[in-house]
């Protein structure tokens, strides 16, 4: 009785623990008095930071996927005709197949091969929908519309078929001033029935009685309730083209799995559905790398303390508008002008601050944002000041 309650409140902190934005009670903190940094003239270019266009086309499906045949050949789980909504699972050794009728077999047979190809058609626009989403809900950039991209493509006569090149493609982002492009290919799309019982089987192999071990396998076990059921998992590759330099600067395959459920027969709705939401999850893998592609950076517009001056709320230049949400973390950078002794040519020292800004949750403006600076050390928090660099941290 005693295990399992500490496992139920390990359960709950594991779930609740997660550092959540500050809030930040602005009339208890005082204006800081501290003087703003002087920003050498070598280093004003470091604030300049106009957001870049993006454009997100010409992934390819090269996929085979078929419906039918993979629903037959690879449903995985275990237990004697276990049921499943209106059909049943039929175990052999080392496999599993779904039990139904011939004359439900040949008709769902026909209707599958109907969807299949229905999905194939509309799976590479699925795919640059949700890049297109990741790379508007992520900020730092603007980003062309299919619509618009088309419009661009019909205009040098070239059709998005998958046929174009990277070569031309970049030559089409430079005519409209993109400065990356975004593109890829989905690569795999596969459907599979995950049944709880052997998995949990396979949980329960450790054989170590431990409270961490029982811990481990009560998280396993929630886990895998969730995950029960028709998976549909797919691989998705994504490229982001430099069109300055014409490089491929990113290139990243990335695997996601979503669960429709637990139906016999997964409807069109639900198969096409469950598609975009695992390629949705397997782009969230590429979210650090491609944040760092579109940094949101800013600068501190003032300073407060609070009234007993260990803690300090700072405004930024940069909010929702472009990107900003509550709780992000941002870096903070200094400057100093340096002059290289050989060729005299002065060039702009960037350093990194040892402290961190984290965005409040309840001071977020369009156009600016309040942050509580958070630093190991006293007497790090005490060296920001108004005109400090700021620069988002690359996302998680």
């Amino acid at each position: 009785m005693i295990k399992r309650l500490i496992l139920s409140v390990f359960m709950v902190l594991f779930i609740g623990g997660c550092a959540s934005a500050p809030k930040i009670d602005l009339t208890a903190f005082v204006p800081d008095r501290e003087p703003k940094i002087r920003i050498p003239l070598a280093c004003k270019s470091k604030y300049d930071a106009p957001l870049p266009f993006v454009a997100v086309t010409n992934f390819t499906n090269n996929t085979s996927f078929d419906y039918a045949n993979v629903v037959q050949s690879q449903v995985q789980g275990s237990g004697q005709r276990t049921a499943v909504g209106g059909a049943a699972v039929g175990v052999a050794p080392g496999a599993a197949g779904v039990v139904w009728g011939t004359r439900e077999r040949s008709s769902f047979q026909a209707n599958s091969e109907t969807v299949s190809r229905q999905i194939n058609a509309k799976l590479s626009e699925s795919i640059e929908d949700g890049v297109m989403d990741e790379i508007v809900n992520m900020g730092g950039a603007k980003v062309y519309t299919r619509k618009e991209m088309d419009k661009i493509f019909s205009e040098q006569k070239f059709q998005q078929s998958g046929m174009v090149d990277d070569a031309t493609m970049v030559q089409l982002g430079k005519l409209k001033g993109v400065k990356y492009i975004i593109t890829g290919s989905v690569n795999n799309v596969d459907l599979k029935w995950v049944s709880y019982k052997s998995a949990k089987q396979s949980l329960g192999k450790s054989g170590s009685s431990s409270l961490l071990a029982d811990i481990a396998r009560a998280a396993g076990t929630a886990a895998l309730e969730a995950q029960e059921g028709w998976n549909i998992g797919t691989e998705v590759t994504l490229r982001v083209l430099d069109v300055e330099s014409g490089e491929v600067v990113l290139s990243k395959k990335m695997t996601g799995t979503h669960v429709i459920g637990k139906i016999p027969y997964p409807n069109y709705d639900a198969l096409i559905g469950g598609i975009k939401k695992s390629t949705s999850k397997s782009l969230q893998r590429a979210r650090p790398e491609l944040s760092k592609y579109f940094p949101l950076k800013g600068y501190v517009t003032m300073i407060k303390n609070s009234p007993d001056g260990k803690e300090k709320a700072v405004r930024i230049s940069v909010g929702e508008k472009v990107g900003i949400k509550s709780g992000n973390e941002l870096f903070v950078y200094t400057f100093e002008e340096m002059e290289d002794p050989m060729s005299g040519k002065k060039d702009c020292d960037v350093q990194r601050l040892p402290l961190s800004l984290i965005v409040s949750s309840d001071q977020l403006q369009p156009n600016a944002a309040w942050a509580m600076v958070e630093a190991n050390k006293p007497e790090q928090i005490r060296m920001i000041r108004v005109g400090q660099l700021v620069e988002r941290k690359p996302l998680k």
